[in-house]
């Protein structure tokens, strides 16, 4: 099989993610493949063919592939159909004809395919996106059962000192761009890294692994730090299926920091997934990795034999010389041929290809701002927001910059994220939380109405001439599992000075964020402020 050359290219992907089983698949992918190799293919008359479902104009049915299988027509089919035996599937199917001379080109083929494939005695190369995208250009990764092509991917392999140099100038830029910590500089924090829904990394033993799933160990790892950064894939829009890992694990948040700025945090203990390509981008910048699973289509017990890992390669895999080389016949065996180098002189065209393609790159923006992290906040001191104060960077959203006495929300949400020293906390017991503030309210203008929540909590008011005093009571024990004060502050009929002659200011000015404190309450302690509304209540101005 090593010094053949091939009679036909046949172009694939993963064809049981299908309509016909209700899923989404990404013909553009196949396309790419085959504008890659189409050239050298018709320069040497190599037949080349795209093969794809019913259910996209094509000649694969996998519904009826299924139901020869015995799977259901459904997202737990195709788990499954990722591992299984496809003989019984491939049986009367055209493109079951394969062979020798047959080179399957495929984006992103299930180890059930490539398993399938090799029993042919055909040739495979499997395309994906390498998860090393940190460097200038996006790369891709490939993997083959050919040795002949094994030892070509590997003269235009990406050395591993291009991604080590590239992981030191992205910790430089963004040393300069931030604080270098996550959250708070004085926590130890961990991040759970999300996934899409539907993903061929989440499936182990013809199962699509689910966060529920793996809920228990996550608990665990997050008890070994102060915080649990669960970081939603930018890819997945609807993030609901997070939302019991965040109720079931005390000290989870989530959260939306650039990931290579997260990736070049110090604070950060270790990064966690179910199966993500960050994982393998966390060993470059130090981080500890937390695996949760060993995907099926990169386990080796479920892989044909023979089969490379994943080797990334540069622009010249596109080529001619390369491709030439890779769909050949070779008239000796390659390791009687002399040594040969491919130019590394590529067009900056060709360097961008991939880049170009995809249109995305994850994470990897050149202008994102570094990380703002904020000091804990201490038992009975005042906190203030105030310009230069070591806590504004724990003002999250909504908010204008920050001036000498204070700041103001801009939006008609605004929140604020800080982590309490719990250092003087008590064994049991309650603390109350106390924030002062002022609403922008001119004269003869509309009532400004406001609602803040401190970690789900309605706060109470009490008033004190021009100034608010907002509190609410939080429990000891609460606190210890998840040591945050999450604020949300709901504002309506905010109002701009410029729209009420007060000055030219354009702004629009709602509330006045002055001070924070968080105090103990002592048993028996009656001495509270009279309470002006009931919880539930907004304040109206």
């Amino acid at each position: 099989m090593s010094y053949l050359s091939f009679d036909e290219i046949i172009f694939l992907d993963d064809f049981f993610r299908s309509e016909e089983i209700g899923l989404q698949s990404h013909p553009s992918n196949r396309r790419f493949l085959r504008g890659l190799f189409e050239f050298a293919g018709q320069s040497l008359g190599i037949a080349m063919r795209e093969e794809y479902p019913v259910s996209s104009g094509g000649r694969i049915p996998v519904g009826l592939m299924m139901d020869s299988l015995g799977l259901p027509r459904t997202v737990e089919g195709w788990a499954s159909a990722a591992i299984a035996d496809l003989q019984p599937a491939f049986r009367g199917c055209e493109i079951g004809v394969l062979g020798e001379r047959s080179l399957v080109i495929g984006w992103g083929m299930p180890p059930s395919l490539l398993n399938y494939i090799a029993s042919r005695g055909a040739s495979f190369i499997d395309v994906e996106v390498h998860p090393l995208r940190f460097s200038r250009h996006l790369h891709l990764g490939m993997r083959t059962n050919n040795r002949r092509i094994a030892r070509i991917l590997s003269k235009v392999r990406i050395p591993d000192e291009a991604f080590q140099s590239a992981a030191i100038g992205m910790k430089a830029m963004f040393s300069r761009r931030g604080d270098g910590a996550l959250l708070c500089r004085d926590a130890k924090v961990g991040v759970f890294l999300g996934q899409t829904e539907v993903d061929l990394a989440l499936v182990c033993d013809g199962r699509l692994i689910s966060p529920t799933d793996v809920m228990d160990r996550v608990a665990e790892l997050a008890a070994s730090v102060d915080i649990l950064a669960i970081k939603p894939h930018p890819y997945q829009q609807n993030t609901t299926f997070l939302d019991d890992l965040l109720e079931r694990v005390p000290n989870a948040i989530k959260i939306e920091s650039n990931i290579y700025a997260m990736l070049c945090a110090g604070n950060i203990e270790f990064f966690s997934a179910i199966s993500s390509g960050a994982l393998t981008e966390a060993e470059y910048f130090g981080h500890r990795k937390e695996a949760l699973i060993t995907p099926d289509r990169n386990n080796v017990e479920r892989l044909p034999d023979g089969c490379t890992e994943w080797i990334p390669v540069g622009s010249e895999v596109a080529s001619l010389p390369v491709m030439k080389d890779v769909v050949r016949r070779a008239r000796v065996p390659l390791f009687l041929r002399p040594r040969k180098r491919y130019s590394a002189v590529i067009s900056s065209a060709n360097a961008e290809m991939v880049d170009r393609a995809f249109g995305f790159r994850w994470g990897l923006q050149l202008d994102a701002a570094g990380l703002r992290s904020s000091s804990k906040v201490p038992l009975g001191g005042d906190v203030h927001f105030g310009s230069g104060s070591p806590h504004s960077a724990g003002l999250a959203a909504g908010w204008h910059e920050p001036e000498p006495w204070g700041v103001w929300s801009a939006d008609g949400a605004a929140s604020f994220l800080l982590m309490l020293d719990t250092t003087g906390l008590p064994a049991a017991g309650r603390v109350q939380v106390a924030v002062t503030g002022t609403l922008y309210q001119p004269s003869g203008s509309a009532p400004v109405e406001l609602d803040l929540r401190i970690n789900g909590c309605t706060c109470q008011f009490a008033r004190t001439g021009d100034l608010l005093r907002f509190f609410c009571d939080l429990d000891v024990q609460k606190l210890r599992g998840r040591p945050l004060l999450d604020a949300e502050i709901l504002v309506s009929g905010a109002h701009r000075p410029c729209d009420v002659t007060e000055s030219a200011d354009a702004r629009r000015l709602g509330f006045g964020l002055h001070l924070l404190r968080v105090d103990v309450v002592s048993v028996g302690d009656t001495s509270r402020e009279a309470v002006s509304v009931e919880p539930q209540d907004a304040l109206v101005e």
